[in-house]
C-alpha cells in the first residue's frame, strides 16, 4: 500500500492548489482525480467561459467601428471557430497543471476515490489502497438539475453542454440570471441569439449590491435582452427541436419558445461515492461537508475545501482554502478567512466586481451606513475607450469612515477589485483612501474619486 504525507481528493483550483502548497512544503503528496486536472474552472467553467466571452468582446468593438471611425461591412461569424478556441485554451492550461505536478513530484492517480478507513482510500478502477496521515477533499460541484428537465435532450443545457455546443441556437431561455446565467447570455446574445432571462429572484445578480444589479439589468434591457425577474418556472415542454416553457409572475403565466433551454440555477456538492458515512463525516442538509476555519472536518486529518464545503463556490476561494487547510496540517496557525472580502466577478458588459459587504448586509450588521459613488461618465479612460457606463461605489461607517464594501461596474472593473481586498482587509478609511495615489489615465481613479466624494470634498463631479 502506497503511503503519504498528504492525499488531494480531487484536482481542481482547490485540489491542485493543495497539493502543490504540500509538496513545496516538503510532505510527501499525492492526487487523485478522475478526469482532467484543473476541474470545472481550467475545463468547463472560468476559463473556457472567458476565452468565448474575448469572443463577444471582439465582436462588439467591431460592431462599433464607425464611432472609432472604421467600418468592417457585414461581419461574418464562426461560432465553432469560437468553441474550438475556447477548448484549445483550457487544453493549455491543462497541460501546464501537468507540468506543475511532475515539477513537484506529486503522484498524481487517474481514478476515482472512496473512503475505506480515516486514513485509507481504495481507487475505483485499479483496485489499489492508498494511505496518507492528512486527507484532503477537494471534489467539487455539478450543475443544479431542474427536475422539469430533460437534460437527456440535446437543446436542454446545462453550464457543461453549453461550452460543448458548436452553434449559437436562433433562441434560448436561460432560467438564473446569476454569473453564469449572464454570462452565458452575454456571449450567444453576441452571436445574435435571441435571449430570454428568467430569474426567482426580484432582480438579476441577487447576489450583488441593489444598485449594481439595477445598472447591469437596465442596460440587458437596452441591449435587447428579454429579462423577466421574480419569475418562476411552471412547466416545459419540449420534443427536441423547440422548447415550451411556462412561466409564473406575479399571479399570472405566460409562455415562452426557443430553440434551446439552458438551467444556470447553482450548484450541488460532488460527494457521491466518496462514502462518508462510513466513520460519520458531518454534513449540511444541502449535503456539503461542515469544515471550520482551517477547513478541519468532524474526523481529525480529514479537510475539506472548495465548492464540495458549501461556503463560496468560486475557483480563487477554493484555491484560497486548500492553502490554509495545508497551512493547519504543517503547524501554521492563520486567523479565519473573511468569505465577505473574497471578491465576486462577473464578466458581462458591462463587467461588475464587488467585496466585502453590500450597503444592505452593512446595514443588517447595525453599522451606520453611508455611500459615495462616482459614474465612470466622469472618468477620462472609459471616455476615451467610448465604454464610461458604470460606477464605482463605496459602502462605509459613517462613525470611523472605515470601509465595508466596494462595488463597481464598468469596463475592466473585474482587474481593479484586487484593491479593495486590500483596503478591506487593513480595514482603511475613506480618508486613507483619497490619499492613495492613483495612475492616470486609469478607470481605478475612479475609486480614489468615490474616496473624495466620501471626504465631502468631491474632485471631479
Amino acid at each position: 500500500m502506497a503511503s503519504y504525507d498528504v492525499i488531494v481528493i480531487g484536482g481542481g483550483p482547490g485540489g491542485y492548489v493543495a497539493a502543490i502548497k504540500a509538496a513545496t512544503s516538503g510532505r510527501k503528496t499525492a492526487l487523485v482525480e478522475k478526469e482532467h486536472l484543473g476541474g470545472v474552472c481550467l475545463n468547463w467553467g472560468c476559463i473556457p467561459t472567458k476565452s468565448l466571452l474575448r469572443n463577444a468582446e471582439i465582436m462588439r468593438g467591431l460592431s462599433e467601428g464607425e464611432k472609432f471611425g472604421f467600418s468592417t461591412g457585414k461581419i461574418k461569424t464562426d461560432y465553432a471557430a469560437a468553441q474550438k478556441r475556447s477548448r484549445e485554451v483550457s487544453a493549455r492550461l491543462v497541460n501546464g497543471i501537468e507540468y506543475l505536478m511532475k515539477k513537484n513530484k506529486i503522484t498524481v492517480y487517474r481514478d476515482s476515490a472512496s473512503f475505506t478507513g480515516k486514513k485509507e482510500l481504495s481507487l475505483e478502477a485499479s483496485g489499489e489502497k492508498l494511505a496518507a496521515k492528512n486527507i484532503i477533499i477537494a471534489t467539487g460541484s455539478k450543475p443544479f438539475a431542474l427536475p422539469m428537465l430533460d437534460y437527456s435532450m440535446p437543446n436542454v443545457l446545462d453550464s457543461k453542454k453549453a461550452l460543448q455546443v458548436t452553434h449559437a441556437p436562433k433562441s434560448i431561455i436561460i432560467i438564473g440570471a446569476g454569473a453564469i446565467g449572464m454570462e452565458f447570455a452575454t456571449v450567444f446574445r453576441s452571436y445574435g441569439t435571441d435571449v430570454h432571462i428568467i430569474e426567482m429572484l426580484p432582480r438579476v445578480l441577487p447576489n450583488e449590491d441593489a444598485e449594481i444589479s439595477a445598472l447591469v439589468g437596465k442596460e440587458f434591457r437596452k441591449k435587447g435582452f428579454d429579462v423577466h425577474t421574480g419569475t418562476k418556472l411552471a412547466k416545459v415542454k419540449n420534443d427536441g427541436k423547440t422548447v415550451c416553457a411556462c412561466f409564473e409572475k406575479n399571479g399570472k403565466t405566460f409562455e415562452l419558445q426557443s430553440e434551446a433551454v439552458l438551467a444556470a440555477t447553482g450548484v450541488r456538492p460532488n460527494t457521491e461515492g466518496l462514502n462518508l458515512k462510513l466513520f460519520g463525516i458531518k454534513m449540511d442538509r444541502r449535503g456539503c461537508i461542515e469544515a471550520d476555519e482551517n477547513m478541519c472536518t468532524s474526523v481529525p486529518g480529514i479537510y475539506a475545501v472548495g465548492d464540495v464545503t458549501g461556503k463560496l463556490a468560486l475557483a480563487h476561494a477554493a484555491s484560497a482554502q486548500g492553502m490554509r487547510a495545508v497551512d493547519y496540517i504543517c503547524g501554521k496557525r492563520r486567523g479565519p478567512l473573511d468569505y465577505s472580502n473574497i471578491p465576486k466577478c462577473t464578466y458581462t458588459v458591462p463587467e461588475v466586481a464587488s467585496a466585502g459587504l453590500t450597503e444592505e448586509e452593512a446595514k443588517e450588521n447595525g453599522y451606520d451606513v453611508r455611500t459615495a459613488v462616482f459614474p465612470l461618465s466622469a472618468n477620462g479612460k472609459a471616455i476615451a475607450y467610448g465604454d464610461d457606463t458604470g460606477f464605482v461605489k463605496l459602502v462605509y461607517d459613517e462613525k470611523y469612515g472605515q470601509l465595508l464594501g466596494m462595488h463597481m461596474a464598468g469596463i475592466h472593473v473585474t482587474e481593479m477589485i484586487w484593491g479593495a481586498v486590500g483596503y478591506l482587509g487593513m480595514e482603511m478609511t475613506v480618508e486613507e483612501m483619497a490619499e492613495v495615489v492613483h495612475p492616470h489615465p486609469t478607470v481605478s481613479e475612479a475609486v480614489m474619486e468615490a474616496a473624495h466624494i466620501a471626504n465631502g470634498k468631491p474632485v471631479h463631479i
